[in-house]
């Protein structure tokens, strides 16, 4: 398996919204994609898991639409996955990630490490948090004079 960035509406990227429509249902805002830098994992040349992140001023980045599908659940692609735009926001400078998780995925969460923020709250009957994580520094090479 591997993960990617996919280009907007490529291939890969429209796998991702088939895949967010499937596993997460609501309605898909196309105007908010280009906003997103959208990550795929690709098993067999299939779309098998997806996440977004947008990045904010001020060092501050948002997760968007975790999805696995669900033949594929519990092999670590959702991991795999969070690693990748967590690593991409740092690469990018930033520090903090927030993100609203559904209440039924708070323990993926909390084993890497996220702390609910604010409060809870419901859409299309679903219970969702907020929730938030420092990333660590990225270590920038100190140039010497000499």
């Amino acid at each position: 398996m591997k993960i990617e960035m996919a280009e907007l509406f490529s291939k890969e990227h429209t796998g991702a919204l088939k895949l967010r429509k499937q596993v997460l249902g609501g309605k898909l805002d196309l105007s908010n994609e280009k906003k997103l830098a959208v990550f795929v994992a690709i098993e067999a040349g299939e779309v098998v898991g997806t996440a977004a992140i947008q990045l904010y001023p001020l060092g501050i980045a948002r997760i968007h639409q975790v999805a696995v599908s669900p033949e594929h659940q519990g092999q670590g692609i959702g991991d795999q996955l969070m690693n990748r735009v967590e690593e991409y926001a740092q690469e990018q400078g930033h520090y903090r990630i927030i993100l609203t998780g559904r209440k039924s995925a708070q323990r993926f969460y909390q084993k890497r490490e996220y702390h609910r923020l604010l409060f809870a709250f419901k859409k299309h009957e679903i219970e969702f948090l907020w929730l938030t994580k420092g990333l660590p520094a990225v270590e920038v090479p100190v140039f010497s004079e000499n």
